[in-house]
C-alpha cells in the first residue's frame, strides 16, 4: 500500500481482468472520524503468493475497515467475505447489483441505496447507471483539502485520456451518457476509478481538465 494523501491510502496494484495485461486495479482507504472507508475491492486475484495479505494487515495498523463501499458488481469476488469476516465492516452496494455482489461473492451486502444522498455524514452517493445497472460514485470532501471523486468503472483513465464503457442493458448508452453529464458538473480535485487502462488509476484535476475528461469518455462512445 502507499499514502496519496493525508487521509488516503491506496492498495496493491491488481490485473484482475483476464487476457488484458494493461488492465489495472487499485482500491483506496480514506481514513476518517466515524470510521475507515474502503472504495472498491482488493485482494480479488487471490493469487496465494506470498505477500498477498499485506494489504490487510497494513488497513489493520490504520485502524481497519467500517464500511467497504462497492462501485458496481464487477468488484466483487469471494475476498469481500474475508474482508468482512477480518474488520467486522458492513459491504455496501447499489440494490440493482446487490443479487450480482452476492452471487459472485457468496456474502449478501448489509446496505444497499438507490438514490443519490449522504451517506455516513460525509460520503455523498451519487447513482451512475450504464457501466452496470448499479454503477455508484462516492464524493467526498477531505478536511485536508481536496476533494475525492470514486467513479468506480464509470469513467476511467486510458494513457493520455479518459474512457467510458457500457456493458448492460442500455443499447445506445443514454444512461451511461445522462450519467457522464452528471459527473461533468461535479468539481472534484482528484478523481479515483475502480480501474485503468495503464497503472494509474487516479489523476488530480483541475475543473477545465475534468470537463475535458468526461467529453473525451463521452465521445469514446461514439
Amino acid at each position: 500500500m502507499r499514502q496519496l494523501y493525508p487521509d488516503l491510502w491506496q492498495t496493491s496494484l491488481e490485473r484482475p481482468v483476464p487476457g488484458e495485461p494493461k488492465a489495472a486495479a487499485h482500491a483506496y482507504l480514506l481514513i476518517r472520524d466515524g470510521g475507515n472507508v474502503l472504495f472498491y475491492n482488493t485482494g480479488r486475484e487471490a493469487s496465494g503468493k506470498p505477500g498477498e495479505d499485506d494489504d490487510l494487515r497494513k488497513i489493520e495498523e490504520l485502524g481497519g475497515i467500517a464500511h467497504q463501499l462497492l462501485g458496481h458488481w464487477h468488484e466483487a469476488s469471494p475476498s469481500l467475505s474475508k474482508i468482512k469476516q477480518l474488520f467486522g465492516s458492513t459491504l455496501a452496494v447499489h440494490e440493482r447489483d446487490a443479487e450480482a455482489v452476492e452471487r459472485e461473492a457468496g456474502t449478501t451486502p448489509d446496505l444497499t441505496f438507490t438514490s443519490r444522498h449522504t451517506f455516513l455524514d460525509n460520503v455523498e452517493v451519487i447513482p451512475t447507471p450504464g457501466h452496470t445497472h448499479g454503477s455508484t460514485a462516492f464524493l467526498y470532501r477531505s478536511p485536508h483539502g481536496r476533494t475525492y471523486l470514486f467513479t468506480g468503472d464509470t469513467i476511467v483513465p486510458s494513457k493520455d485520456s479518459w474512457l467510458a464503457a457500457g456493458f448492460e442493458d442500455d443499447p445506445g448508452q443514454p444512461n451511461l451518457r445522462q450519467s457522464l453529464e452528471l459527473l461533468r458538473g461535479l468539481e472534484p480535485d482528484v478523481v479515483l476509478a475502480a480501474g485503468a487502462l495503464g497503472d494509474q488509476t487516479f489523476k488530480e484535476v483541475s475543473r477545465t481538465e475534468w470537463q475535458a475528461a468526461v467529453d473525451a469518455a463521452a465521445a469514446s462512445l461514439r
